[in-house]
């Protein structure tokens, strides 16, 4: 297999194609129009139905799939209660979060799918919302993570036992009787058997997810729970068969890698290459909390997988400035339909963003990098603790080929 860095920076394009189907005529037509003392006449009727139903347009060779990925939705208290004290004006609501993801908010629902690593469990109102080290968000943050055009939660990752197995049951039933789709823990074994696919476009994507860590906690043996786990690569490969014999495109996410290290582990890539040997079409990491660079994997019999390690942070409130770059991943998938699985990746687009907030971590805020500027950069609040400025974020940036200076 052979891979290819990759620095995307340009603007995405989009294809579309639309044919028109002419109309039939009704077979009672044909007859009561044909002369009955000709059968000549008749017979040319017939050829001209014919030769009109020849005409029409094929069925399409291919169609696309575009794709959205996000990073870590990390919620830390400053987060919740700032969205709690914004809500104060409003008798409906108990937690208000669009001002903090306002700055991004239109880049989130153009793609055919968007996939969000929801890294704090949402267990449910009888659930508290609390913080790190043991997390859990209001359950306000998932419906507006719907609202924003989330499609799918990817919801394996190291936080994935903070509330126990009670918590984690809950969870999981939150999503469920919301009609939220998630990926990567499950009630039990036919759970995980049943393969998430969404069809877009006469495609059908199937999603599977793994955590490689769950900060030392384990399921007990009295539980039917199941979670995602990087370590069992035999029955990762497996699942990807399974997803691939029942879709056309497969993506698999996966919470790897060292926290706060901007540097892709060798582990990592041989991991990257048997996953897309294996029939991944498209690997999406996080967990290090920062950006990793991206790459085009070339497998043995001719396909193109794309790997992003570590898509960063698409929000939190942490205290180090690369916590604080992050970036939105666009990238279309074209799927030849005769029959062949072949796949095709293209228009791929990466759009930096920034988490903003003012000092004691108020107003936390993304922005686009395009519309984020130096004095906004000196005024972090993140200063106090961390280096940081504009051209931190530029140099960072550049150094994992995602953005090209001018």
């Amino acid at each position: 297999m052979k891979t290819r860095s990759l620095a995307i920076i340009a603007s995405a394009l989009m294809l579309c194609a639309c044919g028109q189907q002419e109309e039939e005529v009704p077979a009672i037509n044909v007859i009561t129009s044909a002369s009955s003392e000709s059968v000549t006449s008749a017979v040319t009727v017939t050829e001209a139905v014919t030769t009109t139903a020849e005409t029409e347009p094929p069925p399409p060779a291919e169609a696309t799939v575009s794709f959205t990925a996000l990073g870590d939705n990390l919620i830390h208290s400053s987060i919740y209660k700032q969205a709690a004290r914004r809500a104060e004006a409003d008798p409906e609501k108990d937690y208000d979060f669009a001002f903090a993801y306002e700055g991004v908010a239109d880049l989130l629902d153009n793609a055919d799918i968007t996939i969000l690593n929801q890294e704090t469990l949402i267990c449910g109102d009888d659930y508290a919302p609390s913080t790190y080290p043991c997390f859990n968000s209001p359950e306000e943050l998932g419906f507006y993570m719907n609202e924003l055009g989330i499609d799918v939660f990817t919801i394996a990752n190291n936080h994935t036992l903070d509330k126990g197995e009670t918590g984690l049951e809950d969870c999981l039933t939150y999503y469920d009787e919301n009609g939220f789709v998630r990926v990567g823990a499950y009630h039990n074994a036919e759970d995980r058997s049943n393969i998430r696919v969404i069809e877009k476009n006469g495609v059908k994507i199937s999603f599977l997810c793994y955590t490689e860590s769950l900060n030392g906690l384990s399921l007990s043996g009295k539980t039917d729970l199941e979670i995602g786990r990087t370590q069992d690569m035999e029955l990762i490969k497996s699942e990807i068969a399974a997803a691939k014999e029942i879709s056309d495109i497969c993506v698999v996410s996966l919470h790897w890698g060292l926290e706060n290290s901007g540097e892709v582990e060798a582990y990592q890539r041989d991991a990257a290459k048997v996953l897309a040997e294996a029939g991944a079409d498209a690997i999406i990491g996080n967990h290090p909390h920062v950006l990793r660079e991206i790459e085009i994997l070339e497998t043995s019999d001719g396909r193109r997988t794309l790997c992003a390690y570590s898509l960063g942070n698409f929000i939190s409130a942490q205290s180090v400035g690369t916590n604080l770059i992050g970036g939105i991943l666009n990238f279309d998938i074209t799927v030849s339909l005769d029959g062949s699985g072949r796949t095709v990746i293209d228009n791929m687009e990466f759009i930096p963003i920034v988490t903003h907030y003012d000092s004691n971590y108020s107003n936390i805020r993304l922005y686009k990098l395009s519309d984020y500027s130096p004095e906004l950069a000196e005024a972090h609040g993140v200063r106090v603790n961390s280096k940081f400025s504009y051209d931190y974020i530029i140099e960072y940036l550049t150094s994992k080929n995602l953005y090209e200076k001018n």
